[in-house]
Formats: structure tokens, C-alpha cells, sequence
């Protein structure tokens, strides 16, 4: 009789467990990664300024020999601290202007900016119709 022995071979189908450090170093990647998003990207977005209109008024005026369109507002900023852009704009006369303003507001803040429009061409001298608005947004 022959004697036939055998040793045990392992199949290229097993798989090898991963170590403990490959795991806990995915982990702490993952943990990096998640707080770098929310430090940089959540964290401005959610404490933005939040800027609000709280007045509005609009009115024609003289300038030396030119006639000028003057539209005050006042920007409280609801949110977070940060720099907020002002827009106000006219129309009239077939006519469009717009203008912009950008300020930095802290907290609960408000400031009245003064946008001042040159007319002197649009020939409003008889009864003014022009009509403005005004809007801002975080920037």
C-alpha cells in the first residue's frame, strides 16, 4: 500500500481579515472629513447674515442744476455677523437704473444707506412715476 499524504493548501478565495489600524485609521478619515464639511460649509450657511428691509422711502430732489431720484433704506441684519449686499433700482419714463451697496452688519445691526439716482435726463418734470425697490441679500 502506498501512503499518500496530503497538506492542507489554501484556495485563492479566502480572504484575509482587515487589521485593527486600516480600520480605525478609515474611521478617523471619515471623522476628519465630516467635520471639515461642517466647520466650512455648514457652519457659515446656518450663521449667514440674514439681511431684512425695515424701511423704504423714495423721493425726488435738486442737486445743484441736476434732478435727482434719492431712495433711503434701512437693512437689519437678522442672523449672523457678515457682509450683506444692498440693491435698490429705479424705472420710469421707459427708462432702468440700478445701483449697489455692500456693507458689513454684526448681529441685530441695522444701518440707513442712501441711494442716489442722476434723473436729470428722464424729463420728469411734470408729476414724478417713477417706482423703486429695494432688496439685499447675505454675500
Amino acid at each position: 500500500m502506498s501512503q499518500q499524504t496530503s497538506t492542507p493548501s489554501s484556495s485563492p478565495t479566502e480572504k484575509k481579515p482587515l487589521g485593527k489600524g486600516v480600520i480605525i485609521i478609515a474611521v478617523l478619515a471619515v471623522v476628519v472629513v465630516v467635520l471639515v464639511l461642517f466647520t466650512f460649509v455648514l457652519i457659515p450657511i446656518i450663521n449667514r447674515p440674514r439681511p431684512e428691509i425695515t424701511m423704504v422711502q423714495g423721493y425726488s430732489s435738486l442737486q445743484g442744476l441736476n434732478i435727482v431720484f434719492i431712495v433711503d433704506s434701512t437693512v437689519k441684519n437678522e442672523g449672523g455677523a457678515g457682509w450683506v449686499k444692498v440693491y435698490a433700482e429705479i424705472s420710469g419714463y421707459g427708462r432702468y437704473e440700478k445701483q449697489d451697496q455692500r456693507i458689513y452688519l454684526a448681529s441685530g445691526e441695522s444701518e440707513t444707506l442712501k441711494f442716489t439716482f442722476d434723473v436729470s435726463l428722464w424729463g420728469i418734470l411734470g408729476s414724478p412715476s417713477i417706482i423703486y425697490r429695494v432688496w439685499a441679500v447675505a454675500d
